[in-house]
């Protein structure tokens, strides 16, 4: 369900007077608040833990001959064509190298350095050009820097964790799978009934968002590992 479907699923929900809204643009009143439950319920299923399989991203991106620092910001994935101005943070365990030119068959793992050794070895007098073989995350932007200074096209993929992001347009749809966007719902009506002093769409609200909350957390939540022995 899109935004506006949202917001009418909470109309219907919650037996709120009226009609609609046929747009969650423009409104005011008690439609406007329907439409800002809903983002506000979105936002915080986004927020509840920073590791949700959902919002794990792949990106690419090529480097530029003689540029070893790449903010996040400033760069397109190209697995997406869009600028990952969404980037929370990386998922540093994942990130390798290959020369575009020769490609899948010249990849190799990126190891992350310690930002202070890294600056003080690959940011330090002179240094010559090449194949980048580490890297380090710069605590300003968390801009990578590689090791060595690229000479070449290179592509650098990995995966990150995205940013919480606001509904906005009528069209604009969670990526929560698909089969708990009416948690979004539920979350709004406790949102609704604390407003309306209604008790029983409180309860209603917290019962069926938390058995959603609950399934979504077993599928989407990374699971934990022992590692080996020691001995």
């Amino acid at each position: 369900m899109n935004y506006l479907q949202l917001t009418q699923r909470l109309r219907s929900e919650v037996g709120a007077s009226g009609t609609g809204p046929s747009s969650v643009l423009g409104q005011t009143g008690g439609s406007e608040r329907l439409v800002n439950w809903i983002n506000t319920a979105w936002m915080e299923i986004q927020g509840l833990h920073n590791t949700w399989n959902w919002m794990r991203k792949r990106f690419q991106w090529e480097t530029v001959a003689g540029t070893g620092d790449y903010l996040p910001t400033a760069l397109t994935n190209t697995l997406t064509g869009d600028l990952m101005t969404d980037m929370r943070y990386w998922y540093k365990d994942t990130f390798r190298c290959q020369k575009k030119s020769i490609g899948i068959q010249d990849e190799q793992w990126l190891v992350e350095w310690e930002y202070y050794v890294f600056r003080n070895t690959y940011r330090f007098n002179l240094q010559v050009n090449g194949r980048p073989v580490v890297f380090a995350e710069n605590p300003q932007g968390k801009a990578i820097m590689l090791g060595q200074i690229p000479d070449d096209v290179y592509l650098i993929t990995g995966e990150y964790q995205q940013k919480a992001w606001n509904l906005v347009a009528n069209a604009d749809e969670p990526d929560i799978p698909e089969a708990y966007h009416l948690m979004i719902v539920y979350k709004a009506m406790i949102y609704y009934g604390m407003f309306e002093a209604a008790s029983e769409v409180v309860q209603r609200g917290q019962s069926q968002y938390q058995a959603l909350l609950t399934q979504l957390e077993r599928e989407q939540l990374q699971e934990v590992y022992l590692g080996n022995p020691l001995a």
